[in-house]
């Protein structure tokens, strides 16, 4: 018998809590300043240094990342485009075609990653 790849292991639904996350903390990030959320930014730093993982950081860092796409460019990463993010992250290769925000994908581990340095 075939097994339906939409149902169970498909990468949206791998992914799916942490996007509720990064989606749950829209709201709080819009009510801050541009200075309030470039200081999260070192808030994040420290606790990178403090914890030696990224792991517990991802959400938090794509919601800023989303805000700040939005305030300075005006686009806002879609649900698909955090999962393209989170593939991108983990190590793994994302196919998508013209158009559908590729360089605006590569934002959001770009900006985790960063928090390292």
């Amino acid at each position: 018998m075939l097994k339906n790849p939409f149902i169970k292991d498909s990468v949206t639904n791998q992914y799916q809590a942490l996007i509720n996350q990064i989606n749950a903390l829209e709201n709080n990030l819009k009510t801050l300043t541009d200075t309030e959320l470039r200081n999260k930014t070192f808030q994040l730093k420290k606790q990178y240094q403090e914890e030696q993982s990224l792991n517990s950081l991802i959400a938090e860092s794509f919601a800023l990342t989303r805000e700040a796409s939005f305030r300075t460019l005006g686009l806002r990463h879609f649900d698909v485009q955090l999962i393209g993010g989170l593939v991108l992250n983990s190590g793994n290769i994302g196919e998508m075609r013209t158009g559908e925000g590729k360089t605006l994908v590569a934002t959001l581990p770009a900006y985790l990653n960063a928090l390292t340095n």
